[in-house]
């Protein structure tokens, strides 16, 4: 054993005079080398991840032929030798020098290996984080420090060119304009804002001027344990009256700080220019910007919220158009440009902001140029689809658009949502939840998609799945109205638990500025048979509490059937006809007035215009299977209201069978269906779908 030592050393003077040591820390070095240009490469041309691998697993083949080779062979000025044998002089001269080169050489290959071993934990970690993160990133509004001639489009517009080139990698979870909204023109510190947005990276930004340039500073930073830390900086200057294009190389450089790998199609997805006029893509992308105000500022002001109210939904609508007018009038050929202006106008005319007379053959006009300049162009067959869902009302050549593009993309998240729309409309629901468990996958924060994912799960009955995503719209878009009523109705519908469903109210009450919040009090006090309350509340709120006048009218009506003072009832019931009716001049096809019209009616005891009215109101419901289920809820009232109580009860069988907004619970507690209670045919149907 003790001659091991010696055996050890001699082989360590062999390496040194076959100079096999030279080359085997030249090689490390030279591989670490490697390794780090090709990291730093990778990202910068947009390499694939497997080009890194290729390198490692050269660099370890290469490793011991490097090896093998130094110990056979030395380079020398005739050329490749093969090493000489070592005479006993040189064999006394290498001992002396060996001690000397052992520490030498044992302090490279340690500070070699540990700069490697570091670049890869390094590595490792920064891709954990973003893993357990779930690549989670809000874009927030920039402060903008230049004068408002020298930049002549909103700075909201930058903010929308990174925002939609990050969402386009489909991987990162991208929070929207809208959830960031209340944090506009607002001084609070970066790390709240993500502790309240959820969210793992957040990007600020700020512009400032020198000259006529604008400079635009970018910051990508990590929120962890209640803190936030920047990852990286850059600067970016453009001239506002030239070429600003470059702006959608910032989302490629973030992502390549995000150590994100991208497919082809995404990359070219993410960095592509839709149009090489300046002019043309400055007006797309300001147009952009209002086109979003517009459409999810009325989608949500639809929804009963006045938080967006200064978004000014019809301006917004008109100013979109404006600016995808100026963006094609620069570019004829700009196909991106028509259909979203065919986009706007389909928008419009759901809002009630554009006519069918003024936008109808534009729309489609619109999609045809954007087709002819590009026909594959997936935005083009989203807008033939709202087209058709929106103008014509043709649910099953709508869903023919949008299910072309979910064959070419079939984790597009817009596209599976519209299409689930159109198929719980026309009332196939087995499909449209297939894909609502396709949108359900991304970990979407769209509030507006998950609170509309919830009334899904309400008419199907499934209350628990419909609160749990109204509370996760509720944590995502904390002070908008619409999911906490949503919330209150579930809970209501499963179990009829006002008193939990009040102090959903009062949450919403204290955190939001919209809602008919006073409304659902009062409807709450019926369903308790506090009828004094009910009409002291009703009394004291103001008219914007309620729906619109009708509603009022009905409310009251209600009211004071229950407290058995028929006379004012009636009166209510005649005013509610008149409004109703007035409505129906302007809408003659509207579903929703004539079930009113129908309801008033049958509180007059009109029985032919009450019965006409709630049949027509189904029969214009169309193809519309949300739609019909509630106007046959209706007639059911109408029934019952008439005294024609064998076929409400059927109606209401027919009713809990199939995806409805009625439940067990609401028959049990709502006013309306008081007649029924001792009935045994009603009885049973209580009984029956208990149990269920």
């Amino acid at each position: 054993m003790a001659d091991l030592p010696n055996k050890f050393s001699r082989f360590l003077q062999e390496l040194k005079r076959r100079k096999t040591d030279r080359v085997l820390v030249m090689y490390a070095a030279t591989a670490f080398v490697i390794l780090q240009l090709a990291d730093i490469l990778q990202g910068g041309l947009s390499l694939p991840e497997w080009i890194m691998t290729l390198i490692i697993i050269i660099i370890a083949i290469g490793f011991p032929i490097a090896a093998i080779f130094s110990w056979f062979f030395d380079i020398t000025p005739d050329g490749i030798e093969k090493t000489r044998r070592l005479n006993g002089k040189r064999r006394d001269k290498l001992e002396v020098q060996l001690k000397k080169w052992k520490g030498t050489t044992m302090i490279s290959f340690i500070v070699i290996i540990a700069l490697i071993i570091f670049n890869i934990v390094r590595g490792n970690v920064q891709s954990f984080e973003i893993e357990r993160a779930e690549k989670s990133i809000a874009v927030l509004p920039f402060q903008n420090l230049t004068p408002n001639e020298i930049l002549p489009f909103k700075t909201e517009t930058i903010t929308a060119i990174i925002t939609s080139g990050l969402y386009e990698t489909k991987v990162l979870d991208v929070c929207s304009k809208w959830q960031v909204l209340e944090y506009y023109r607002k001084d609070i510190p970066v790390a709240e804002i993500a502790k309240k947005l959820n969210v793992f990276f957040i990007i600020t930004g700020e512009l400032f001027n020198i000259k006529d340039q604008v400079l635009l500073n970018i910051d990508l930073m990590k929120f962890s344990k209640n803190k936030v830390k920047t990852l990286w900086t850059n600067r970016y200057s453009f001239d506002p009256g030239g070429d600003i294009a470059d702006l959608t190389d910032i989302p490629l450089d973030i992502i390549k700080e995000l150590r994100i790998a991208l497919s082809a199609e995404e990359k070219n997805r993410v960095g592509k220019r839709p149009t090489v006029n300046t002019a043309a893509f400055l007006n797309y992308s300001e147009g952009n910007t209002y086109q979003d105000d517009a459409f999810n500022g009325y989608l949500y002001l639809s929804m009963g919220d006045s938080l967006f109210q200064d978004l000014s939904v019809p301006k917004s609508f008109d100013r979109a158009l404006f600016f995808y007018d100026k963006a094609i009038k620069a570019d004829s050929t700009f196909a991106l440009a028509y259909a979203k202006r065919s986009l706007t106008r389909s928008w419009g005319y759901q809002a009630g902001h554009f006519t069918a007379a003024d936008n109808l053959e534009k729309c489609r006009s619109d999609i045809e140029h954007a087709l002819r300049y590009d026909k594959d162009l997936t935005e083009a067959r989203i807008a033939y689809g709202f087209y058709y869902y929106y103008f014509m009302a043709d649910y099953t050549k709508a869903l023919e658009y949008f299910k072309e593009i979910s064959l070419k993309e079939p984790e597009n998240r817009e596209n599976n949502f519209y299409m689930a729309v159109v198929l719980r409309a026309m009332g196939e629901w087995e499909q449209s939840q297939v894909l609502i468990n396709k949108v359900i996958k991304h970990n979407i924060r769209n509030a507006l998609f998950l609170t509309n994912i919830g009334l899904s799960y309400n008419m199907l009955h499934q209350y628990d799945s419909a609160i749990y995503f109204h509370e996760k719209a509720i944590l995502n878009m904390p002070r908008w109205s619409a999911p906490y009523q949503n919330k209150a109705e579930s809970i209501i519908l499963r179990d009829g638990n006002t008193i939990e469903a009040e102090v959903i109210i009062d949450t919403a009450v204290s955190r939001t500025t919209g809602g008919f919040f006073e409304y659902l009090r009062i409807i709450f006090d019926l369903f308790n048979s506090q009828y004094k309350e009910a009409l002291l509340k009703a009394e004291k709120a103001d008219p914007s509490d309620f729906p619109d006048e009708g509603s009022r009218y009905l409310i009251y009506a209600e009211i004071y059937d229950n407290l058995k003072n028929h006379e004012m009832a009636l009166e209510y019931y005649k005013s509610a006809l008149e409004y109703f009716n007035e409505c129906l001049k302007d809408l003659p096809d509207n579903p929703g007035i004539l079930s009113a019209i129908g309801v008033s009616a049958a509180g007059l005891n009109d029985r032919k215009m009450a019965m006409e009215a709630g049949q027509k109101a189904i029969s214009f419901t169309k193809n519309n299977g949300i739609d019909k289920s509630d106007r046959e809820r209706d007639l059911a009232q109408i029934y019952v209201m008439l005294g024609e109580y064998a076929k409400g009860i059927s109606l209401l069988d027919e009713l809990l069978k199939k995806p409805s907004s009625l439940s067990i619970k609401l028959l049990q507690i709502e006013p309306v269906w008081k007649p029924l209670q001792e009935m045994p045919e009603f009885r049973k149907l209580i009984s029956e779908y208990s149990g269920k």
